[in-house]
């Protein structure tokens, strides 16, 4: 992934804390945001928030806020 490969080499040469804020799902891909936030915090991202609508959502639906919650508890015990 590429934003993984982006927030590993930033996170390894930068002595702050990297922050990531990604949606659910990118415009016209599938919603993957559970994998995604694992794979970002591995990396070494500190914190991520979401953003709970997908790209092609934008405004019109309301957030998922069942999918945050399962990716705060999918990643609870990393911190």
């Amino acid at each position: 992934v590429r934003l993984e490969r982006l927030v590993r080499g930033i996170a390894a040469g930068s002595p702050l804390p990297v922050s990531v804020k990604v949606r659910l799902a990118s415009e016209g891909g599938d919603v993957n945001v559970r994998e995604v936030v694992g794979r970002l915090r591995a990396a070494g991202a500190a914190a991520v928030t979401i953003h709970g609508r997908t790209a092609e959502a934008r405004y019109s639906k309301a957030a998922d806020w069942r999918l945050i919650a399962e990716c705060v508890e999918d990643n609870a015990e990393a911190g």
